[in-house]
């Protein structure tokens, strides 16, 4: 495996970890927020987990077809 394919799995596996944001047990945690009295906190952490989470997919899903077609032209 050469370099440039190793950097792209680990580029795959970031970016799926911004996809896991929008796990339940990350949301759960993150609703524990509630208990500070800033009335906008928890909307705002959830729109910007959600924004995360939609960049995380759409690196994952350029990162898997270069990594694919990468290793197409070799075959």
């Amino acid at each position: 495996m050469n370099d440039r394919n190793l950097k792209l799995i680990y580029i795959a596996l970031g970016s799926l970890m911004l996809i896991l944001l929008q796990s339940d047990v990350f949301q759960l945690a993150i609703s524990l927020i509630n208990i500070l009295p800033i009335p906008y906190l928890i909307e705002t952490i959830y729109w910007l987990i959600r924004i995360l989470s939609f960049v995380g997919i759409v690196i994952f899903i350029i990162i898997s077809l270069k990594l694919i077609l990468n290793n197409i032209k070799k075959l």
